[in-house]
């Protein structure tokens, strides 16, 4: 069992890309294809066009795509009719039908089958029929009836190559109103020769019955000399496609420029740097990692100066043949760079102090594992090597010094401003050279035997250490239920206490940033499950705020907590409960105190109404954070931006992965609109005043989308003239500049590809006051959250400005009248049906702490304690407020006695430190005898004398018992221990005698 540490990911601007590897699963429709071909050859073309038609009901839902995005979505009629015709009068007939019938015969279709991948029972999209339309002496007509709504196709790519092909008629004729007429459209190919002018590759319109309009701008195919490196000489256009769900109204293109980096086409991994602090430079470290070795094989560092409009080669700066490992950016002043060389080849550090422009190589007598920079000293840090040894720098890795040998990997930290009296104090978690595990504290450069500290007495269990904020969290070695410790603000170590009926096998600590603990438990009975619980201010009391909350299992192994904290309002999390067989979400706004169900979207992106009634159906979302910081995760949201949460879900009874969707809250989760069918990756733009969305890195995509209004319209912008297969994307590094990043490969064989797009351009103004607008945060119609009336300030929806530098979301916070919700049940006491807190069957509420001493006071609780930060005054407050009373004077009970490194065993002539308490009893008021059984004892007046120990040294071997005693005007209780005394190089006495 370890105590562990699982926080929220914070995004970092340096972490690890690696190469998706294999594209999304395709879809099959639900109906079947009969074909008879005569005289016709396949042939694969590349008209810059793809077509998805639909009709139905309600209007279809997808703009036309380009190349190799075809047809995610498309509704079919009761009937309709589309005619696809070439231009020669011979033609071959196709039927398709929703329901099954002859099949065409194998001698018939030898190219169909070898190039359009025919099946036997011949579930096909779209995109085929688009192919045999393409076909010299093709007509296909389409006839559908009674098909199922929706219907989710194939999404395929389709490429056809120019030769033997000059143009292509579309015409659609349809007997369903829902589908206007759309004139015939010529898309020429061009060919060695010039075929026409821009205007030859017609731009192609398609209007729908409804609020949306698609707008498709020409494809550039151009002449072969002319075209793109990839998609078989497909090249797209510089003019952008652009679709909003109200207009098409043309916009500001992007300004983007590629760079590749060439000769990296077999590097699997990518490290990416940027500071962004009015820094224009960024650091790609690239690298062969060969997965049976375990090390990189290969490397290359790569440097821009201009915010990735070019990059250069750094290998020659420290040599060809190094082959570099990690990166790594000292925190306080990102000018400072270190990189480590692969252990398998070489021992050394590489040191730059002006971002990369120039390094020092230095040689190490060991191998570094990690490194761990000091918060505020630039130039400390902490390495740590693959013998557990750890080491300290106090001049940026130029020397290093031995701390401590046996250190456990992860488990060292440097010291907490304002907690630690010495800036370079080290706490770590060490091994004896008997195999125990201390807790040890020591300044980094003056860490011998004599300068050490044990604040914890006794050994602690392995890998359970956690320094973090104003805590710092053990875990004891005990036999059966786990006992945990805790030190607030460096004072001494108390006991955690969980619920009595509580037996946890695994403990995480999940966040300590907000004066307070949330902590999960894993029960006894629990195996992909935990219970949340929140601790009080000092994290010693805990109590749940949900029981059996989702995981999820990471790709290291990891078990990820489905709990996301919305960032920029306190107290909201939003979380998956386990409930029965089902998952559901729950959302709150108080820190766990209340939770309920997220309702659904009126509509889906048709305008259809949602029957979704709460508690039976309500929207349900994922919650995993991505282990890749480029990519956004399934659920999004910014400090800078309050109130607006992303995230990927889907509508029903319980949480599913299959047909989920996009969905966006403006107003905190109060209420929710679907805003793709797809999934996507979304980051904010201008501190939040804007959305970017991108599809997911599985399936290669030429655009991006854009949203003004928190989703409600949406433009498309094209960032690549090939489909780029997006590793990640870097957004808003810089505070001064409106730059953002695209890393990715055009195949999983081509050279990492970098995108640098300049998006200024979409904005039409810098923000004035008339462009803003207030918001009031509130929880379903209640005002006030946490204890607070908040009012915050934002861009006016669908306004194209860009905010300051010194944008400031939040405009006035008042304080409200404390009420009920502002409390939750204390430790020891649950919430009943009638809304108030009553004792648990397992506590005791008259019971006081064993701290408290006669004539000192204690705080009597209610069954109710204020939520951690809540901000409300005066009303209920004094009622639920635990009350001030004097300790009563009792007897001592629960006497413990134990020595302070847990051995029985000592040495003759070593000085034993023996540790005394006792549960319960006036610790200020009650004597303290204790009896070493060699026939000396000791006496203290009360238990405060015996806090640092009380040590004896034996001046004989043997056994001894060892009692304890402790005694006041109400009572006395005792308790004894063995100890065995040992003398290495006494005689026994047969030896004494020979």
């Amino acid at each position: 069992m370890k105590l562990q540490v699982r926080q929220r990911p914070i995004c970092a601007h340096t972490g690890e890309l690696q190469r998706s590897t294999k594209d999304s699963a395709p879809r099959t429709a639900p109906f079947s294809l009969s074909v008879a071909l005569s005289r016709t050859r396949t042939r694969t073309v590349s008209s810059g066009r793809s077509l998805a038609a639909g009709c139905g009901s309600a209007p279809p839902s997808k703009p036309w795509l380009s190349p190799p995005n075809i047809l995610g979505r498309a509704h079919f009629c009761r009937r309709a009719r589309f005619l696809l015709r070439s231009a020669s009068t011979r033609a071959t007939r196709v039927q398709v039908s929703d329901q099954v019938s002859s099949r065409p015969s194998p001698t018939s279709l030898p190219a169909m089958e070898a190039r359009a991948g025919a099946r036997p029972d011949w579930h096909l999209s779209l995109g085929i029929w688009v192919m045999i339309a393409a076909l010299q002496h093709a007509e296909a007509g389409i006839t559908c009836a009674r098909c199922p709504w929706p219907v989710r196709l194939h999404q395929e790519e389709l490429q056809l190559t120019e030769e033997s092909l000059r143009s292509v008629q579309v015409e659609f004729r349809a007997e369903d109103d829902t589908l206007d007429e759309v004139a015939p459209q010529d898309a020429t190919l061009g060919s060695g020769r010039d075929q026409g002018s821009g205007a030859a590759s017609a731009l192609l319109r398609a209007k729908r019955s409804g609020p949306e309009l698609a707008e498709f701008g020409g494809a550039d195919v151009g002449a072969p000399g002319e075209r793109g490196p990839a998609l078989d000489g497909h090249r797209a256009g510089r003019p952008d496609l652009r679709w909003s769900r109200e207009d098409g109204g043309a916009s500001n293109p992007l300004s983007s420029s590629t760079f590749a980096l060439t000769g990296d086409s077999a590097h699997n991994h990518a490290v990416v740097y940027w500071s962004g602090r009015n820094s224009s430079v960024i650091l790609i470290l690239t690298k062969l990692f060969d997965f049976h070795m375990g090390s990189a094989t290969e490397s290359t560092l790569w440097r821009s100066t201009d915010y990735g409009t070019t990059y250069e080669k750094m290998n020659d700066k420290f040599g060809l043949k190094t082959v570099l490992s990690y990166l790594y950016i000292c925190p306080s002043n990102k000018r400072k760079i270190m990189l480590l060389t692969d252990p398998e080849f070489e021992s050394s550090i590489l040191i730059s102090t002006d971002e990369g422009a120039s390094f020092q190589k230095y040689r190490l007598s060991f191998f570094v594992l990690s490194l761990l920079f000091h918060h505020t000293e630039e130039d400390w840090a902490l390495a740590y090597s693959h013998d557990q040894k750890l080491y300290s720098s106090l001049d940026f890795g130029r020397k290093w010094q031995l701390i401590h040998e046996q250190v456990t990997p992860n488990r060292f930290y440097w010291s907490v401003a304002g907690l630690d009296k010495e800036p370079d104090l080290v706490h770590m978690e060490a091994h004896t050279p008997d195999g125990n595990v201390q807790y040890i504290t020591c300044r980094a450069q003056m860490c011998t035997e004599a300068n050490r500290n044990y604040p914890f007495p006794g050994f602690i269990d392995i890998s359970s250490l956690i320094v973090q904020d104003d805590y710092i969290f053990i875990q004891v070695p005990t036999s059966g239920r786990a006992t945990y410790y805790v030190s607030y603000r460096r004072d001494s170590f108390i006991e955690i206490k969980l619920p009595k009926y509580s037996l946890p096998k695994d403990l995480h600590i999940v966040s300590t940033d907000e004066k307070q603990v949330f902590a999960a438990v894993q029960e006894w009975n629990q195996n992909d499950t935990y219970n949340l619980y929140l601790s009080d201010t000092r994290g010693i009391f805990f109590t749940l705020a949900m029981e059996n909350v989702k995981t999820t299992r990471g790709i290291g192994g990891n078990q990820m907590l489905d709990l996301y904290e919305v960032a920029g309002i306190k107290g909201m999390l939003v979380a998956n409960k386990r409930q029965d067989s089902q998952v559901k979400t729950y959302i709150t706004y108080n820190k766990g105190r209340d939770w309920r169900l997220l309702q659904a979207p009126p509509t889906d992106l048709d305008g259809n109404e949602i029957h979704c009634i709460l508690p039976f159906c309500s929207l349900h979302l994922q919650l995993q954070m991505s282990e890749n910081p480029y990519i956004s995760g399934t659920i999004s949201t910014k400090s800078s931006s309050p109130g607006i949460i992303v995230a990927t879900g889907n509508i029903g009874a319980e949480l599913s992965y299959n047909n989920v969707g996009m969905f966006v809250s403006s107003d905190a989760g109060n209420t929710w609109r679907q805003i793709f069918e797809e999934e996507h990756n979304i980051w904010f733009l201008d501190r939040g005043g804007a959305l970017v969305a991108v599809k997911m890195p599985s399936v290669p995509t030429r655009h991006l989308w854009v949203s003004f209004d928190e989703g409600r319209q949406w433009s498309q912008h094209t960032f690549s003239s090939v489909p780029l297969f997006v590793d990640g994307v870097l957004v808003e590094a810089g505070a001064d500049n409106q730059i953002m990043t695209f890393f990715g490969h055009f195949s999983h064989r081509s050279e990492w590809q970098l995108i640098k797009i300049d998006y200024r351009a979409i904005f039409s103004k810098k923000c004035t006051e008339e462009d803003y607008q207030t918001w009031h945060l509130h929880n379903q119609g209640e005002p006030c959250v946490m204890g607070q009336k908040q009012i915050y300030m934002k861009r006016r929806p669908g306004n194209h400005c860009m905010l300051g530098v010194d944008y400031s979301t939040v405009l006035s916070a008042e304080s409200c009248i404390c009420r009920a919700h502002d409390f939750e049940c204390d430790y020891g006491y649950e919430r009943r049906s009638d809304g108030n807190c009553r004792p648990s069957f397992w506590f005791n509420p008259f019971t006081v702490s064993r701290s408290c001493s006669q004539g000192q006071n204690f705080f009597n609780s209610t069954g109710y304690r204020k939520v951690v930060l809540n901000n409300c005054t005066k009303g209920v407050k004094e009622i639920y407020t635990a009350r001030k009373q004097q300790c009563p004077n009792r007897p001592p009970r629960g006497l413990i006695l134990t020595t302070k490194d847990g051995k029985l065993t000592a040495n003759r002539g070593s000085n034993v430190t023996f540790l005394v308490h006792f549960d319960e009893g006036n610790s200020m008021q009650t004597n303290i005898q204790l009896d070493f059984g060699d026939g000396t004892a000791v006496s203290y007046s009360n238990l405060s004398w015996t806090e640092e120990g009380i040590k004896h040294g034996y001046k004989s071997a043997g056994i001894f018992r060892v009692t304890a005693l402790a005694e006041n005007t109400l009572g006395y209780d005792t308790t004894t221990l063995f100890l065995h005394v040992t003398c290495n190089g006494c005689l026994s006495a047969h030896e004494r005698a020979e």
